[in-house]
This record gives C-alpha cells, sequence and structure tokens, in this order.
C-alpha cells in the first residue's frame, strides 16, 4: 500500500470520528430535550430485535450460497458458509468496500472453490440484495418517504431495477463496471426467473431487517406500529446509501445521517440523533456477536 492510499484511508476514518464526534456533541448539549423525552426501556423486545436480526443474518446467507450454488453449482455446507459469511462481513468496515468480497473470495478458495465462482456469487449477491432493498422501499415508502418524488416515477423506477434482473443486461452492466475496477468479467449463468426469487428473498430478508429496527425503536420507546413500512424504508435507505458510499467504512455517517434526517419528522432532533447512535451500536453489536458466534463453528 503506497503512503499517499494509506493516508488517504486514514483521512476516510478521520473524517468519519469527526462526523460521529459532533453528532455526539449535539446530543450532549441537548441532553436536557432528551432526558425529558418519554423513553421505555423494555429488555425483552431488544433482545426479540436481537434475534430479528440473526433470523435476517441467516437469510442473507442462505441467499448467498444458494447463489454460488445455482451460478456455479458449488454446494458450500452451512455452516462453513455461516463461517465466511461472517468472516468477510468485516471487510465493510475498510474503506473501499471490496475488502469484504475478496475476504469473501479468499476464504472459499481456501475450501477448494475457484475466485471466478466466488466472485460471481458475491458480485450477484450484491447486486440483488441492492436491487431487493431498492424495490422493497418503494413498495413500502408511499408518499411519506418521496414526498418531493411524484408517485408516478415510482414505476419507471421500479421498471429500470427489474430491467437489469435480466441476465443479459445485468451481465453487460456488471462487466462493463469491473472493467472501469481494471477486473476480469464475469459470466451470468441465472435466469431471469432465479434472479427474480433471489431479488424476492432478498426483499423478504430486508423486511425481517426493517422488522427488527422497528422492534428496537420500540425497546427504546413507545410510537404508532403504523409507522412500520415508513421506518422499514427509511432504515434500508439509510444502510443501502450507507453501503453505496464506497470510500465510507461501514457506511458510517452517511447512514446515520439519512436516519436523522427522516425520523426528526416524528421525533425531536435530538431523540432522533440518539436513536441513529444507538441504532449503529445495535447493528455492530449484533454483526460483532455474530462474528464470534462463528468461531466456535
Amino acid at each position: 500500500m503506497s503512503g499517499m492510499k494509506r493516508l488517504k484511508d486514514y483521512l476516510k476514518y478521520l473524517l468519519v470520528l469527526v462526523v460521529i464526534f459532533f453528532l455526539v456533541k449535539y446530543v450532549y448539549e441537548n441532553w436536557q430535550a432528551v432526558s425529558l423525552y418519554q423513553w421505555q426501556f423494555k429488555y425483552g423486545l431488544l433482545a426479540i430485535s436481537f434475534g430479528l436480526v440473526f433470523l435476517n443474518f441467516l437469510f442473507f446467507i442462505q441467499i448467498w450460497r444458494g447463489l454460488l450454488f445455482k451460478s456455479s453449482s458449488f454446494n458450500l455446507s452451512f455452516k462453513k458458509g455461516f463461517k465466511i459469511w461472517f468472516y468477510s462481513n468485516l471487510g465493510k468496515y475498510v474503506p473501499g468496500k471490496l475488502w469484504s468480497v475478496m475476504g469473501m473470495v479468499y476464504l472459499c478458495e481456501k475450501e477448494g472453490i475457484p475466485k471466478a465462482a466466488t466472485l460471481t456469487s458475491a458480485i450477484l449477491n450484491q447486486l440483488l440484495n441492492i436491487i431487493g432493498g431498492l424495490i422493497l422501499v418503494l413498495i413500502l415508502s408511499g408518499t411519506k418517504f418521496l414526498s418531493g418524488v411524484p408517485r408516478l416515477t415510482y414505476l419507471p423506477l421500479a421498471l429500470i431495477l427489474l430491467l437489469f434482473l435480466y441476465p443479459k443486461v445485468m451481465e453487460k452492466s456488471l462487466n462493463w463496471g469491473l472493467k472501469k475496477l481494471k477486473k476480469e468479467p464475469v459470466k451470468i449463468n441465472l435466469s431471469f426467473k432465479e434472479n427474480i426469487v433471489f431479488t424476492l428473498f432478498f426483499m423478504l430478508a430486508w423486511g425481517v431487517y426493517g422488522l427488527a429496527f422497528n422492534v428496537f425503536i420500540l425497546s427504546l420507546t413507545d410510537y404508532s406500529f403504523s409507522l412500520f413500512p415508513f421506518l422499514t424504508s427509511i432504515f434500508v435507505f439509510s444502510y443501502l446509501a450507507g453501503f453505496l458510499s464506497i470510500f465510507v467504512p461501514g457506511g458510517l455517517g452517511v447512514r446515520e445521517g439519512l436516519l436523522i434526517y427522516y425520523l426528526s419528522g416524528y421525533f425531536p432532533l435530538p431523540v432522533a440523533t440518539l436513536i441513529a447512535l444507538l441504532s449503529r451500536l445495535w447493528m455492530t453489536a449484533a454483526e460483532v456477536l455474530g462474528f464470534f458466534v462463528s468461531l466456535k463453528f
């Protein structure tokens, strides 16, 4: 790693720390409003929210194993898939977002799976994950989330996302991007029907993750559960926006900023800020706990 690249990585982490510092500082300066808010901690619901997050993780692991098998015929056991998924997942906290994929490629290669097969499954996994999440956002958001966007534009947006599920369109688009990154092209072996099925699975997984987020908020304070579709859509959108911010490790700051913006429409701003920060700790704790569980496999 060159000195300039190392410096850039350090600056990215520094920027994230600065953002988090000011968010924490804002909560501290407005602690009176936070302390006067009607918090109602429910540890049982917090435990349920963690259980739902792990259920979501299991969905993601099974979907990736299915993609690996369908795209390359390699049947990786659940035990090994669990371990590889959690090991490589921590790579997303390294700037660039490629470390997670490369970690998965390296670990699968040790299991006798060729690089090309793992790389194809990992790329398909991320692409269908994003498409499934965005379609779910469009379905659940209604007029609340995209209030500045005419509803007539929802259908074209959904159709554009569905267009990428056609194998030829997907393959050409992916290989164009890989060529820009100076990476080897991939071959898409999945049919249009299979792409749709996997996208539906991802939508289900995101729905479970969104439910976990709603239960997490309910473990902190009461709110109308009629907000479930809206809160799920902003959670998924914020998560994906952070993921797509390739130069920000783990989407730190991006995800929290969007959550604060949208949550502030239903909670006082200091409270929305604290919920966003606590949700980051909640998600990270679940991922770290899953990693330690994978060490026992």
